[in-house]
């Protein structure tokens, strides 16, 4: 009895040890974090260059935004979708002759000169994202924006899903002469094979183009209705506007740090298995938090989160914003991509003549069912109340590509 209790102690002992070691390289233990996982083998997502996507449709847009913005005051905030130029340069690459088509790819991260088989990996794996984060609902578009002849009827990519109560749209679209166009009937060059859809406009097509890419989402956070009152959010130094304030106790878990380098409070609140929020809340002014907006440093920020218990308060939003793309882009090097090219004619591809991008955020309670209060003590270092009650940064990014999704500045939660 003696050496079979030896046994199984020696047993325990040697489980112990290599539930540790091998828990410190992630591959034992506790279930690792979401936050950029590396997708399986057989996940088509594995195509996509995340970092440069980030680099080049978020976060170097958002500085060329934040730059201009002392010039147009009355627009104080700032919100984009990088998924959605994602899915307008995608778009782009499949209509625009061989020049065109190199930029929009570079765009989406593929260098110049990138075999075939690799474009394709990556426009598909972009279309399998969509579809992931979003799901095809008939006969929804850009309705949402009444917007003549955007009746939703019939767009290159229309997708919706809901993720925890919250709604993501994301689209892209056509026209030629005001009429919805089909992108598979233009020849580009680029296609093999044939469509289907192609039947009567390969021949009467306009050459003329406007390029629409629009971005719904409609954001549930873990709130509740019956504490929300109006408080005092701060502009700036000498003005403040009167907000709805949202309120949740310190008895739910949140993930969340301080950055000295940057001055700021990041939190983290996850909207479900795929979609985040980060909300960035600069001690003081936002220029020096802006300045830490880049791929390295959102990688930092997931990679140092740390659960806690805190109070947090953050105003209720209803955000629209229109941008020109070429504008929009013009710092990611893409601005010749919608101008007149030599050799235009010869490549007998339409003219873009307009590309907008627009934007809509509604942010609101969850509507959770009143609960019980907890005790729960304080596990985290900083104050136990976090109240985005000045200017602050927000994204909501997919929690397994670590793609951005959504970016910006609320400067003026009253201003739509």
């Amino acid at each position: 009895m003696s050496l079979r209790r030896s046994f199984w102690c020696l047993t325990a002992l040697t489980l112990q040890m290599l539930q540790t070691l091998c828990g410190a390289h992630g591959t034992f233990g506790p279930t690792a974090q979401k936050d950029f996982a590396r997708p399986g083998p057989g996940e088509a997502s594995r195509h996509l260059n995340t970092s440069a996507l980030n680099t080049l449709l978020a976060f170097e847009p958002y500085q060329a935004l934040a730059s201009a913005e002392p010039e147009a005051p009355q627009q104080p905030n700032i919100l984009f979708s990088p998924l959605g130029l994602a899915s307008a340069a995608a778009l782009l690459s499949r209509v625009s002759g061989p020049e065109r088509r190199s930029q929009a790819l570079t765009l989406l991260g593929l260098a110049a000169g990138s075999p075939e088989q690799s474009v394709e990996d990556t426009l598909s794996a972009l279309t399998n994202l969509l579809h992931n984060l979003t799901l095809p609902e008939e006969g929804e578009g850009a309705g949402a924006w009444g917007g003549a002849g955007d009746n939703g009827s019939s767009t290159d990519a229309a997708e919706a899903a809901t993720h925890a109560g919250s709604q993501l749209k994301v689209w892209s679209r056509l026209q030629a002469d005001g009429k919805q166009a089909d992108h598979q009937s233009f020849p580009s060059g680029n296609q093999r094979g044939g469509s289907s859809n192609a039947s009567d406009t390969d021949s009467q097509v306009s050459d003329k183009l406007n390029l629409r890419s629009y971005a719904y989402f409609k954001g549930r956070l873990p709130f509740e209705r019956r504490h929300t009152v109006r408080r005092s959010f701060q502009l700036n130094a000498t003005a403040s506007v009167e907000v709805a304030m949202m309120f949740r106790d310190d008895s739910s878990d949140v993930r969340m740090l301080y950055d000295t380098n940057c001055s700021a409070t990041v939190v983290q609140l996850a909207q479900s298995e795929r979609l985040a929020w980060l909300l960035l809340l600069p001690r003081a002014e936002l220029q020096s938090l802006e300045g830490c907006l880049y791929e390295g440093r959102m990688r930092f920020w997931l990679s140092n989160l740390k659960p806690g218990h805190a109070e947090i308060l953050f105003p209720k939003l209803q955000l629209r914003r229109s941008y020109n793309l070429e504008k929009l882009l013009r710092s990611s090097g893409a601005s010749s991509l919608f101008s007149d090219l030599p050799g235009q004619s010869e490549e007998k591809t339409p003219r873009l003549q307009e590309a907008s991008h627009e934007v809509m955020l509604e942010v609101e309670e969850a509507k959770l069912e009143e609960a019980g209060s907890y005790d729960v003590p304080l596990d985290f270092s900083m104050p136990p109340r976090i109240t985005f009650n000045r200017p602050f940064i927000l994204m909501v990014y997919d929690r397994v590509t670590g793609l951005v999704l959504l970016l910006g500045r609320i400067s003026d939660p009253a201003h739509l």
